[in-house]
């Protein structure tokens, strides 16, 4: 864990999390039609962001530190802005995977049901098979496929109850905590 941090700088208590660009145009996806900084966030920037911020737990205290050489970007009005953006940006994306969990969780469900019924026709069907009275080498083949299939149509359903929730509520505690940092626009000169 030292040694991930060492590559970050520290002010006080924060991890500082920097990203040096020649403006504030950079951060935004220049493609998007929106009005400037209502746009979507670069997918570079996002990723360098998403990725730092993994690299330590959810309570380590971190800033996000923007370098720029456009003197129209130190304005403390395009600061705020900036952050505005950083913050709705991520509070977007985290409604997004609360959305996709939601519905993920409800289709699980409905193949929990699907699977179950599978489950119960093909036991009951190997059950069935096996007690034919002198049933061959070749029923006893077909009883154990069915029993076999019945287990396997529970398997997605039973993934996705358990384990699939988990990568998204990560990805959505880290949106939050972004969408929490305080950011700051500074001159690159400054901080050569």
């Amino acid at each position: 864990m030292d040694e991930i941090a060492d590559r970050y700088k520290h002010e006080k208590e924060n991890i500082i999390i920097e990203v040096g660009v020649k403006n504030s145009r950079q951060l935004f996806n220049e493609r998007d039609p929106a009005p400037f900084r209502e746009r979507d966030l670069d997918s570079k920037f996002v990723i360098y962001l998403m990725s730092a911020v993994e690299e330590f737990t959810l309570k380590t205290r971190m800033k996000i530190r923007i370098l720029t050489s456009e003197p129209e970007d130190l304005k403390p009005e395009n600061n705020r802005a900036i952050g505005d953006a950083i913050r709705a940006y991520c509070q977007y994306e985290s409604a997004l995977v609360i959305a996709k969990s939601r519905r993920q969780h409800r289709a699980t469900r409905y193949f929990f049901l699907i699977g179950l019924m599978t489950l119960i026709i093909c036991l009951s069907l190997a059950q069935f098979i096996e007690s034919i009275p002198g049933a061959p080498t070749v029923t006893h083949i077909a009883s154990v496929s069915f029993s076999i299939l019945g287990w396997v149509s529970m398997w997605h359903p039973t993934e996705g109850l358990l384990y699939d929730w988990w990568p998204l509520r990560e990805q959505r505690q880290y949106y939050d905590k972004i969408a929490k940092l305080e950011v700051e626009v500074v001159s690159r000169e400054t901080q050569l």
